[in-house]
């Protein structure tokens, strides 16, 4: 029987990853039966354990495609606020110059369908099948939600790429989305709606919300705050404003901002005070030299940090006051002393510095990955009640973020486009190298424009994309199209 990529057969033998002890010790090798997998709630954590474990492994055989956390680096190269300052041995070059994800067939276009809809996969079985699990109805509300969570997050993320924008002034989105898969199968499906993906993000969203309580043990699982987190996320993307700064003002009231002195600890440690949602590196799941540090940090002791250090807009970075701790986050002059490199490394204008990890240099990428964070939320809540005109309460909002990054700050006073400037200038300092950048100018229908930067153009090649080009959409992976005739190519 022919199978679709990527849907229920591929899902499964990921299950074994990082479940726990006592259910590998009575489950086969290669796959887990579903029955097997779900039979009890103890069970199924484990499942879920391994659901959270595939989004961090190597996909395609390649070092650099790492699951989500290469997502995170891959949309942001994509834009025009992180640079890879030169040619060699970067493993997104391709990214950047906008060619991998407009090739059927590159790792970097099929990595996104793949992830997602192998989350996609898992959570559906899980959906599907903890109901009928021996356990605590608590227990089954927690495992469902999880999986709802997952779900939505990854169609969220899958939507974006591959669909065009959404356009609340155009509902419904007509245009074409992805297939919807909500039961296991391995049936190929047609694409559906961009408004149908939304919907049911949302249904699941919602859900979700009445299942799971903000009690968690691990900041590596989704708990009621993250899932507000990806209501405001959603909201947003959907310029639907009131929701957005109302589920952003819910899920960041448990969370504190971080010190100015915490702030230059590394972004590498779960613990912070300000992280909602996260990869926990533990040691015995190191991806090594395919790791999200292994490409971002400033200090791991690997070829393509040494070779090619990351590099933020210089014309971002000069706006930066000087009193504000995230100008520490990047070191303008090559030769400072104060750049933290592997030995060896070399040293370029406008470095990374925000991402590093314990040693000098680092021999483990045991770094955490910083899914979620309490300052986006600020941030989404500033942006959402500017855009309503609110500009008191989005003043507000930004100062108690900023003011938290530079005491200098004072409240603005400015309204209309002005205030909402300011706010994403905040934006693209503050969420530097965490996955925003590319969905932010697709979501807000604004052109790619790296000139008069320090863009190497040997590396970037690709200076301007207007708005609205058949370019801001991903392609479908030539192996979906050949294995699933009922898929349609977007616009080449």
């Amino acid at each position: 029987m022919k199978k679709r990529y990527l849907t229920l057969v591929m899902a499964l033998g990921l299950l074994t990853m990082a479940c726990e002890k006592e259910f590998l010790e009575t489950s086969p090798t290669g796959s887990i039966d579903a029955g097997a997998a779900y039979a009890t709630t103890k069970n199924a954590s484990a499942a879920i354990n391994g659901i959270y474990r595939a989004m961090i492994v190597r996909y395609l055989s390649s070092q650099a495609h790492f699951g989500h956390p290469a997502m995170m680096i891959i949309l942001d190269v994509l834009g025009e606020d992180v640079l890879i300052a030169n040619t060699s041995n970067t493993g997104h070059l391709a990214e950047t110059r906008w060619q991998a994800h407009r090739s059927e067939t590159s790792a970097g276009n099929q990595l996104p369908y793949e992830l997602y809809y192998r989350l996609i996969g898992n959570a559906n079985i899980a959906i599907t099948s903890i109901d009928n699990a021996a356990g605590t109805q608590a227990e089954k509300n927690q495992i469902k939600g999880e999986a709802l969570g997952i779900r939505a997050f990854s169609y969220f993320n899958l939507v974006q790429l591959y669909g065009k924008r959404y356009n609340a002034a155009a509902k419904p989105n007509s245009q074409l989305g992805v297939p919807l898969i909500l039961t296991p199968t391995t049936e190929g499906l047609a694409r559906t709606t961009v408004e149908d993906i939304y919907t049911q993000i949302n249904k699941d969203l919602i859900d979700a919300a009445s299942l799971l309580t903000s009690t968690r043990t691990y900041k590596s699982h989704i708990n009621l705050d993250v899932i507000k987190g990806f209501q405001a996320r959603v909201a947003l993307t959907q310029q639907n404003w009131a929701d957005a700064a109302k589920f952003a003002a819910e899920a960041r009231k448990s969370y504190t901002l971080m010190s100015a002195a915490q702030y230059q600890e590394g972004f590498s440690d779960i613990s912070n005070p300000e992280w909602m949602w996260g990869f926990d590196h533990l040691e015995d799941q190191s991806e090594f030299f395919g790791a999200f540090h292994s490409y971002i940090s400033s200090n791991y002791n690997s070829t393509n940090i040494r070779v090619d250090p990351k590099q933020i807009n210089s014309t971002l970075y000069d706006q930066i006051p000087t009193t504000d701790v995230r100008s520490k986050m990047w070191v303008k002059t090559p030769t400072a002393t104060n750049s933290v490199v592997p030995t060896g490394g070399i040293r370029v204008p406008y470095m990374n510095q925000k991402f590093r990890l314990p040693g000098t240099p680092s021999t483990s990428a045991q770094g955490d990955v910083p899914y979620m964070r309490a300052a986006e939320m600020y941030l989404i809540e500033a942006e959402a009640q500017a855009r309503q005109g609110n500009a008191a309460a989005a003043a507000t909002v930004l100062f108690d973020l900023v003011s938290k990054r530079d005491a200098s700050y004072k409240l603005s006073t400015k309204t209309g486009t002005a205030l909402t400037d300011e706010i994403m200038f905040n934006r693209r300092v503050e969420m530097w190298g965490e996955g925003v950048r590319f969905t932010d100018l697709k979501r807000l229908n604004l052109p790619l424009n790296r000139n008069n930067t320090n863009a190497n153009s040997a590396v970037v090649v690709l200076f301007d994309v207007a708005a609205g080009d058949n370019q801001w959409e991903f392609l479908i992976p030539r192996r979906e199209l050949n294995a699933n005739k009922a898929m349609v190519q977007n616009p080449l």
